[in-house]
């Protein structure tokens, strides 16, 4: 008797589980997608000298009074690449940052 009132509540406590979880699920199945462009983000470029051409190992970030920021990653990589073409340096390297602006 007292192993059947055991599996009784293992069975109980299983369907409850399985319930919340079901209900989590529902609920939150029509929720949209978050922007990870969404207002307030930024990409922020980043030029860097690295030792060894094409090794980010060992890359010291240049230094400069202000960073270039776009409103898109296309619109910053399409500046990074500008720009390695128009410095001509295999040692540069560039990198595109998302930031949260403020």
């Amino acid at each position: 008797m007292k192993s059947r009132r055991i599996m009784t509540r293992r069975l109980f406590l299983s369907l409850a589980v399985a319930m919340a979880v079901t209900g989590i699920l529902v609920a939150h199945r029509g929720e949209p997608a978050s922007n990870p462009d969404g207002p307030g983000v930024v990409y922020v470029y980043f030029p860097s000298l690295c030792a060894t051409p094409g090794d980010p190992a060992d890359c010291h970030e240049l230094p400069r009074p202000d960073r270039p920021s776009f409103q898109s990653m296309e619109a910053c990589s399409a500046h990074a690449n500008a720009e390695l073409r128009r410095e001509n340096n295999p040692k540069l390297m560039a990198s595109c940052m998302r930031r949260q602006e403020g």
